[in-house]
């Protein structure tokens, strides 16, 4: 299934040619998890991303559901 996904911080960097205001379309198997999108982009650290679908943060198991759209945010920190 195909799963549009929207990229915030410096996660667009990983995607030459990203346009934030289209995000980029996966492919993924029917009943993907969160955690195996983030594997599929690369994104290794779980725990240094929010994962939201739906308006709603979502966890590494949870499944990835079709037709929406994804957005991973990068943590923040600073002083």
């Amino acid at each position: 299934m195909k799963v549009r996904v929207k990229l915030f911080g410096t996660l667009s960097q990983r995607f030459p040619g990203y346009q934030h205001q289209h995000g980029i379309e996966v492919e993924i198997p029917d009943g993907a998890k969160v955690k195996d999108l983030l594997a599929l982009l690369e994104i290794g650290n779980h725990k240094g991303v929010s994962v939201i679908m739906e308006g709603r943060i979502v966890k590494a198991d949870d499944t990835v559901q079709r037709g929406i759209s994804v957005s991973i945010l990068q943590a923040i920190s600073g002083g």
